[in-house]
């Protein structure tokens, strides 16, 4: 799939839905985005969405990474093939950042092939009482500000009509977590994790088919998902029809000695 500035505006719109509901506050700066969180990484305190031009980047670049340092947050910046002006990657640059983290945003293609459902997995649609079982799933063997956030994001955004969570049982506990967020002709998939213990069993294929089973039912015409570059998840999506639609890099300043 070669880039197409319509589809990646759509996905990138949708990605940047999912995160406001409980995981970061945007802020719009006439002419970027800024984001702001609780969560001590960079993908969460950034600028972003970029549509100034030459003679404005320096001064735009200059309050956005004020009002990071407001928050006690580095400088940082999230760049797409969207964001402009053309010089934007040479000017953080020149600013000392440099891009330390790739990720990429895939679209499901219209010809993609139909998933098996795999034997032993159960595919539930959570409700609320399930927020913490999708929190537990989300932070597995992560750091205490990811169980916490992940928690409140969850509450934040499962009583959204918009928003489904995807539960996987398997031998009667819950396994694996996926959700769809629905944007209008637009559908996102985020948090698609396994508990280490059921992985390599379908749990992910079955959640993900799900998933696009209802983006399609609710007239979703694009369905995206985003991932690190190098993600194990990145095969899962690229398996189920997934085709790269445009890659993103977080610049960041170097780590201090």
């Amino acid at each position: 799939m070669g880039f197409d500035a319509s589809v990646s505006l759509r996905l990138v719109h949708n990605e940047r839905l999912q995160r406001s509901r409980g995981w970061c506050v945007y802020r719009d700066l006439g002419g970027a985005l800024a984001a702001t969180s609780d969560a001590p990484t960079a993908a969460l305190n950034c600028i972003e969405g970029f549509t100034t031009d030459d003679a404005r980047i320096e001064g735009l670049l200059d309050i956005g990474f004020a009002l990071l340092r407001a928050f006690d947050r580095e400088p940082a910046a999230l760049v797409t093939p969207l964001d402009r002006p053309a010089s934007l990657a040479e000017r953080l640059q020149h600013r000392g950042l440099q891009p330390t983290e790739r990720s990429v945003t895939l679209a499901l293609r219209d010809a993609a092939p139909h998933a098996r459902a795999a034997r032993g997995v159960d595919v539930r649609r959570a409700t609320p009482d399930d927020a913490q079982a999708v929190a537990r799933l989300l932070a597995a063997a992560g750091p205490k500000w990811l169980r916490r956030l992940a928690t409140t994001a969850t509450l934040d955004a499962i009583i959204e009509a918009d928003t489904t969570f995807y539960l996987g049982y398997a031998d009667g506990e819950a396994a694996g977590t996926l959700q769809l967020l629905r944007d209008g002709a637009t559908a996102g998939v985020y948090g698609a994790a396994t508990a280490k213990a059921h992985r390599r069993r379908g749990i992910g294929s079955a959640l993900l088919a799900a998933a696009i089973v209802d983006a399609r039912a609710a007239g979703c015409g694009l369905v995206g998902a985003r991932t690190d570059a190098e993600s194990e998840a990145r095969p899962l999506f690229e398996a189920a029809g997934f085709a790269p639609a445009h890659e993103s890099a977080l610049w960041t300043l170097p780590e201090r000695a």
